[in-house]
């Protein structure tokens, strides 16, 4: 009886959300002021051949960027992940999860995002061409703690907890913030029919400090240092509602359909719809696209995804290499590789 009302707590839950959609929208006026919008970089190249719409049944290391009630899921004891892309120029992010299971006391997870920016020379006002050959490389990271267990066999829950640190030369920020969410399977009793919801970045303001900002001064012949106080910013919140469906079209042929509305409150919001198809459970086609409202083609640097996954058990230890391709308008297009280790 109590597994049966918290079910039904959940769904009322889940029609509450979506009723109430039509009152959420992105803020157009305050596109371009989000700080810390390194945290909307995505990162494992299986969602992002999907153009991140499934946080229905993201699992494992994989979901705890996209939802990290995914975690729970994980089908080994222990896993990790790693992916590489270079975003536009030279700037690479590279990923890092690791994950691993503890009976009733639920899954934890430890995440660590980095962005590589190479080195960029030290310009001035008297020296705008940078002549003197000094570089430095702007540090910008992610690092996140996550924990998941399952209410029930059909109910999911996580949090990630994380810190979020940016710094150039004698000037740094940071900011924590949290993702929570959530899954259930087989909605209202429907075999194959899961649903999603996760917020994130739900956290402090960001606002850069430092040496960097003094501003030296002459005040009647007196040498003097102003503070030039950097804005306090909010880091790029949203909440995302999800819904899939899964079918088994043979014995060994699966095929998912999902989609998710992301509502974003520094920004337009995003539909994204994304398909995958897996044979045996070792290769994997996938494809995505994403929607923005309210945005002019002009104003679209994404649009659609691409990608493939072999994997592969080896006596007990899964190996899993992922594929992903994204578009891009003005910049090159991205290509995002994937390895996943489990066992």
């Amino acid at each position: 009886m109590n597994k049966l009302k918290l079910n039904g707590i959940i769904f009322l839950m889940i029609v509450l959300l979506l009723a109430s959609l039509p009152v959420f929208a992105g803020d157009e006026s305050r596109i371009g002021t989000a700080a810390g919008v390194q945290v909307q970089i995505p990162v494992g190249a299986r969602n992002m051949a999907m153009s991140g719409a499934d946080i229905t049944f993201t699992k494992g290391v994989d979901a705890i960027f996209w939802n990290p009630a995914g975690l729970s899921n994980m089908e080994s004891r222990a896993s990790a992940q790693f992916s590489t892309v270079t975003i536009f120029n030279d700037i690479s992010v590279n990923y890092l999860a690791i994950g691993a299971g503890f009976g009733s006391l639920g899954h934890i997870g430890v995440s660590i995002k980095a962005l590589d920016f190479g080195d960029i020379p030290v310009t001035t006002i008297e020296d705008m061409d940078g002549t003197t050959g000094e570089t430095f490389s702007p540090t910008f990271s992610t690092i996140g703690l996550t924990y998941a267990n399952k209410l029930t066999n059909s109910i999911q829950v996580g949090l990630t907890a994380k810190m979020i640190y940016e710094s150039i030369p004698r000037a740094s920020a940071n900011a924590v913030a949290f993702d929570i969410g959530i899954q259930y399977q087989n909605l209202a009793g429907l075999e194959g029919v899961s649903f999603g919801v996760v917020a994130k970045n739900i956290g402090s303001n960001m606002s850069y400090e430092g040496s960097g900002l003094l501003e030296k001064v002459s005040n009647e012949g007196r040498t003097e240092y102003l503070d030039r106080n950097a804005s306090s910013d909010q880091l790029p919140a949203s909440l995302e509602l999800g819904v899939a469906y899964k079918y088994s079209l043979m014995e060994k042929n699966t095929l998912m359909a999902t989609g998710t509305f992301q509502n974003n409150n520094i920004q337009n919001d995003d539909l994204r719809f994304g398909l995958e198809y897996v044979f045996d459970n070792m290769i994997m086609v996938r494809g995505g696209y994403v929607y923005t409202t309210k945005t002019d083609t002009d104003d679209l640097l994404y649009t659609f995804t691409l990608g493939a996954g072999f994997h592969y058990n080896l006596g007990g230890t899964t190996v899993g290499i992922d594929y992903a391709f994204r578009n891009s308008q003005y910049f090159d297009v991205n290509n995002m590789f994937g390895i996943e280790i489990a066992f």
